[in-house]
This record gives structure tokens, C-alpha cells and sequence, in this order.
């Protein structure tokens, strides 16, 4: 079975997802706060402030070639939801995890993903979208000359994986 035929689509409840879904940037923007800052799944540093979040966000959209939320969650001041998508041609899945203020608007996300090589696409794909806007072609060349190898190496563990799945064979003696 195709991982990607695994969830239905969900009708997103949160403007944000929904925004999302529909690859609507400026509707995205509008749902977060002015301080929201964003964790991503490619770096240990957070990206701060509606203008810069906004502008990873429209790398983003940009970036996939579809998007779809599969499901949601929802609790208190925290919302999440799960989405799945293609970008560069490679299948990536994976959750953002919301923290609302008392308005509803989003000060805090947590993007998690996978696998390995859909998320070293984000490198290629977004990161190289955002660093040209914010630093120029050179710095987004560079970004994209160094992490596209990392892709189609990830995607070598793939068998390796499938191997160490499955049962062991009897070892007679």
C-alpha cells in the first residue's frame, strides 16, 4: 500500500491548518502572533517574529508540490495537526504542533517530519527559498549545492531498512 493512500484527508478546523491545506499565505499570516516562533525539524535554532515566520511560510507553500492535513487534535491552548505532502518529488508526512495565545493566534510551533530524506528535501527545497529571500541567491546556491546530496542518501537506508524488517531466518546448527 502507497504510504501516502494510508489517512483521509480532514477538513482542517484551525485557520491555520487550514491555510495550510489551502495554500493560502497571506491567511497563514494572519493567524499568528507577533512574537510566534517556530521550531523546525531541520535545525536546533528557532526562527522568531510574524515577519520571519511568514516568510518561512511562504517558502513553504511554494516548496510543496501538494499538501494535505490527514487529521487533528485539539486541547486547551494547544492544537496539532497532521499533514502529508510532496515536495521536489519525494512523499514527506509529519505534525505541527501548535500553541495559541488567549486571542487563538499562534505564538508557538513545532514542526515534526519524516522521513529522513523528505526532511532533508526541506534543505533543498524551503531552505533554499527562504536563505535567497532573506540572504540572497549566493548563500540559497550554497544551501542547496551542500544539502543535495543528502536526499538521495537518506533514501539509500531505505532498503537496508526493509531488510532489518524483516523475520530472521532459522539459523539451523
Amino acid at each position: 500500500m502507497n504510504v501516502a493512500a494510508k489517512a483521509p484527508v480532514a477538513t482542517p478546523s484551525h485557520p491555520f491548518a487550514a491555510a495550510i491545506s489551502a495554500r493560502d499565505h497571506a491567511a497563514l499570516v494572519e493567524t499568528l502572533a507577533s512574537d510566534v516562533v517556530i521550531y523546525v525539524a531541520v535545525s536546533n535554532v528557532p526562527f522568531e517574529g510574524r515577519e520571519t515566520v511568514g516568510e518561512l511560510y511562504s517558502s513553504v507553500i511554494a516548496s510543496f508540490e501538494y499538501v494535505e492535513v490527514v487529521d487533528e487534535f485539539s486541547a486547551g491552548d494547544t492544537y496539532a495537526f497532521f499533514w502529508r505532502g510532496r515536495m521536489n518529488g519525494r512523499f514527506v508526512e509529519g505534525v505541527d504542533r501548535l500553541r495559541l495565545d488567549p486571542e487563538g493566534r499562534v505564538k508557538e510551533i513545532t514542526v515534526i517530519a519524516r522521513p529522513l530524506s523528505g526532511v532533508a528535501t526541506f534543505l533543498t527545497a524551503i531552505g533554499a527559498r527562504f536563505a535567497r529571500r532573506r540572504r540572497g541567491a549566493l548563500v540559497a546556491t550554497l544551501l542547496r549545492f551542500t544539502a543535495a546530496p543528502l536526499p538521495p542518501l537518506f533514501d539509500l537506508l531505505d532498503p537496508v531498512t526493509r531488510w532489518l524488517g524483516r523475520p530472521r531466518a532459522e539459523t539451523r546448527g
